[in-house]
């Protein structure tokens, strides 16, 4: 963009391009973008003032103009993956750092349960099942049908899934202690800052749609 260009701009439409320079720096634009941007429009803008047309009535307000620019639409951004698998081991890895991290906490003040370390992973992976089940059944089909469930059939599954949860808990608790090495609360730290960090790394790598997130 010369200055020869803005010089040969009226008044108004150079207010329209500082106004839509300054919001795209803003928004971190570098220079390189941001001037192959505005020699996209500046040719416009000339033809057209010549008429009496200003830049705002051709491209709308110049930060609305600018955020077009910046702004992901709907159509462009990946979509959320919805593999059964990922998105179990996701609300699993969720529900085992959030496990691990709480109970290493209190038992560091000795008020929480000691678990074994296969317990920690049963209730882990057991409820994060449950979670994804309560999705599939719940949320999905919602979303496909446009309708909330009826208010039995939500009653229906949040009993089958806490009987469900309760079974995890009761069959953890018959694991022998000799296959069930305690946990310490360090190493129950550990293991959830462990699970959030691998949670975190397949999550951004496969755009893992969260079991607990309603469908748009």
């Amino acid at each position: 963009m010369s200055f020869t260009t803005i010089k040969d701009l009226t008044k108004k439409n150079q207010e329209f391009i500082h106004i839509a320079t300054n919001q795209l720096i803003k928004t971190g634009k570098t220079d390189v973008e941001i001037k192959e941007l505005l020699e996209e429009i500046l040719p416009v803008i000339l033809e057209n003032q010549k008429a009496g047309v200003t830049a705002r009535s051709i491209y709308g307000a110049p930060s609305d103009w600018a955020a077009s620019k910046t702004t992901k639409t709907k159509e462009t951004e990946q979509p959320l993956n919805e593999n059964p698998w990922l998105m179990w081991l996701d609300s699993s890895l969720l529900l085992l750092a959030i496990i691990g991290v709480v109970n290493g906490a209190m038992n560091s003040f000795g008020a929480g349960v000691n678990y074994g370390l296969i317990t920690m992973l049963l209730i882990g992976f057991g409820i994060g099942a449950g979670m994804y089940m309560m999705y599939h059944f719940v949320y999905r089909e919602q979303a496909k049908t446009g309708k909330r469930p009826s208010l039995v059939k939500a009653l229906g599954f949040l009993v089958l899934a806490t009987l469900a949860w309760s079974l995890v808990f009761f069959l953890a608790a018959l694991i022998p202690s000799s296959i069930n090495p305690s946990v310490s609360p360090f190493f129950a730290i550990i293991i959830g800052v462990v699970a959030f960090g691998i949670r975190y790394l397949i999550k951004k790598k496969y755009n893992i749609r969260n079991a607990m997130q309603p469908m748009s």
